[in-house]
């Protein structure tokens, strides 16, 4: 059974770094405390400071063990960070619950873990996160406590945090699924882009390799052609020897077979590529496509029939160079146009 690479186990499930998970955390904790003094100290508000310290102290204390025991350059993937982004949601939501629930204009907050695993997550993973994101809306409109205010309590409608709730859901709902497809769209392309590299990069090192077999074809044939040489002498002159005469017609016989060998081998890597000659107009899109992408739009003109060309990398690198300095000093557009006289 075909085991999944280390690439393809990447794209399928990118994970994020410790270190980017944890200072996306410690942004958060100072957010919140920071909106803790704005409101609680400066504002005056009445707020349930135990509880509210006591949950962003256990953010901070799991960042602080986060980073101890994994280190900072590690990845978390899977259902580790699923866990991690789920307590991410439900501190958030403990926050809301103490302090108006979805009356808080920083409901809009628990959003982000969702949108967060969207991107890292796989689907499943990602719609429990999601359903669980749904759960604490419920909490947050059955159950949350009066939201802190300094004069008389402020009064919302039902009807009103009804359609708070409906529109943080559908803002999770949608955000989470657009985001999980555009992204596995980007991995579908990263791994095509992988691939279509590492076809490249092994159709190179063949050719490489045909074209050091070619010359070593080439430079062995002219020893070898002396080998033969002398090996037809001491046949002519010790041929028929009781003692040396076998030796010298195998020593004939195997020259012989060696240069046929090597022969094979030269025709073979001369036609290794498929591609030695192509239509002008089908070299010239060839070309195009090489200094893609542009400054500006490559047109090309071909009218058929076109003629074959070799496609020499010599001609493929003085048409690129021109190509590519027509597309640096264009306003507009570079066109190409290709004709043959028919000679």
């Amino acid at each position: 059974m075909e085991r999944p690479s280390i690439a393809a186990s990447a794209f399928d499930r990118p994970g994020v770094r410790v270190r980017t998970l944890a200072t996306l955390r410690w942004i958060a904790i100072s957010g919140q405390f920071a909106t803790l003094i704005v409101v609680g100290l400066y504002l005056r508000f009445p707020l349930p400071w135990q509880s509210l310290l006591a949950a962003i102290l256990a953010s901070a204390l799991l960042n602080v063990g986060l980073t101890a025991l994994y280190g900072r350059n590690a990845r978390l993937q899977g259902r580790e960070l699923l866990l991690h982004l789920g307590f991410d949601l439900l501190q958030a939501g403990l926050l809301l619950f103490l302090t108006g629930g979805l009356s808080n204009p920083f409901a809009v907050l628990l959003i982000v873990p969702v949108t967060i695993a969207a991107t890292l997550l796989p689907a499943r993973q990602m719609a429990l996160l999601g359903a669980l994101a749904m759960a604490v809306l419920l909490v947050q409109w059955f159950w949350a406590k009066e939201l802190p205010w300094a004069g008389p309590p402020i009064y919302f409608p039902p009807v009103y945090q009804v359609g708070v709730a409906i529109a943080l859901a559908l803002a999770i709902g949608f955000l989470a699924i657009y985001l999980w497809m555009v992204s596995a769209e980007a991995r579908d392309r990263a791994r095509a882009l992988v691939a279509t590299e590492a076809a490249l990069t092994r159709e190179s090192r063949m050719s490489a390799l045909g074209s050091l077999a070619a010359a070593a074809a080439h430079e062995l044939g002219g020893p070898l052609g002396t080998i033969t040489l002398v090996a037809h002498h001491l046949a002519e002159s010790l041929g028929d020897d009781p003692d040396f005469g076998d030796d010298i017609r195998l020593l004939e016989s195997e020259a012989a077979r060696s240069r046929s060998i090597l022969v094979r081998i030269a025709r073979r890597a001369e036609a290794e590529d498929p591609f030695t000659q192509l239509g002008l107009d089908v070299l010239l899109h060839e070309v195009a496509n090489a200094v893609a992408p542009a400054r500006v739009p490559v047109h090309i003109r071909a009218p058929a029939p076109q003629p074959l060309v070799r496609r020499s990398p010599e001609l493929l690198h003085g048409l690129q160079n021109l190509v590519a300095n027509a597309v640096r000093h264009a306003g507009s557009a570079v066109e190409l146009h290709a004709a043959s006289t028919g000679a």
